[in-house]
């Protein structure tokens, strides 16, 4: 029932996201999560509070599993005051450290080699942490994700890598931009991985408990290949949603076997009283968010690491 409820929670959550984007409340693109709820909440409920997720633009779901709280990160996504960044980072850049999200980014695979260098700290800090990373299936054809797997492996760094294959590359289908699928990628470079049905979240749970046992305890960096679905679309840009772009046979073989679907099915309560009480909580929240206030602009220097005096200084 708790992992129910927590995916409800994040699609009630993204829907709403989509509804203010379509009134041009959010600022730049928004990537959806709908669809993917099993994998964020099925992992991250098998790590432990201290170890670090990274994620990539589409990470609102991520951030609400890690236990973010809505509040602070739709204020951010709709860059008003009280944002989790300060109402500064927008959709695609969030970060709670009080939550172990480490980060986001909107850079295809750019997390990949962030997270690593948060495994190597993990690892030479000897607590038996690991660090978990999310990213596409077309983040792992890029340079930069097959250079990390390759120094990630070397080191033998506490990494689990989550690979959420949903079979599309924005709007273009996978296999027509690749010729391995991840699992068959990874398997190739010789590295420890699971592959998954990642739209059931037990299955999820259980596969992501065992790699991370396996990360910890020094088996080294880890894959975990969940094929999911976006029951939206990669993403939007302005107030206008983008038109279809996969074929409707495709949509609906998927759309049959949605998470809260799936997860709904083995549940003998009633389910009701619950998707109501959340609909209310996530409906009370835009309310509120809606109309908060814009950061002050006088904090637009803040958190930053470097000055522009100090650059300006650096330069000449």
């Amino acid at each position: 029932m708790s992992a129910y409820r927590a995916m409800l929670e994040i699609r009630l959550f993204e829907e709403g996201v989509l509804r203010l984007a379509g009134q041009g409340l959010v600022p730049g693109a928004t990537h959806p999560y709908t669809g993917q709820e099993a994998v964020a909440v099925g992992v991250l409920a098998a790590r432990r509070p201290d170890e670090w997720v990274v994620s990539f633009y589409r990470c609102h779901g991520h951030a609400l599993a890690a236990g973010s709280p809505p509040e602070p990160l739709l204020r951010e996504i709709l860059g008003r005051d009280g944002g989790v960044c300060g109402g500064k980072s927008g959709s695609m850049h969030l970060a709670d450290r009080a939550n172990h999200l480490l980060g986001s980014t909107s850079i295809v695979a750019a997390q990949l080699p962030i997270a690593a260098g948060a495994a190597m700290s993990a690892k030479l800090d000897g607590a038996g942490r690991a660090v978990i990373v999310f990213c596409g299936d077309g983040a792992l054809s890029a340079g930069g994700a097959y250079e990390t797997l390759m120094i990630a492996a070397a080191q033998r760094l506490p990494l689990l890598v989550v690979c959420e294959d949903n079979g599309w590359q924005d709007r273009t289908a996978s296999p027509l931009v690749r010729h391995l699928t991840p699992t068959e990628l990874v398997r190739g470079l010789r590295l420890p991985h699971v592959e998954v049905d990642g739209n059931d979240v037990e299955a999820v749970h259980e596969a992501a408990t065992g790699a991370l046992a396996a990360c910890r305890d020094g088996g080294g960096v880890g894959v975990l290949v969940a094929h999911t679905y976006l029951r939206h679309f990669h993403s939007q840009l302005g107030p206008r949603p983008p038109a279809e772009y996969r074929p409707a046979a495709e949509r609906e073989r998927w759309l049959a076997r949605d998470p809260l679907t799936v997860a709904a099915d083995r549940i003998t309560a009633d389910l009701t009283a619950l998707r109501a009480e959340v609909a209310a909580g996530t409906d009370a929240l835009i309310r509120r968010v809606v109309d908060a206030g814009g950061p002050d602009p006088a904090t637009a220097a803040t958190g930053i690491t470097v000055t522009g005096d100090a650059l300006i200084g650096a330069a000449r």
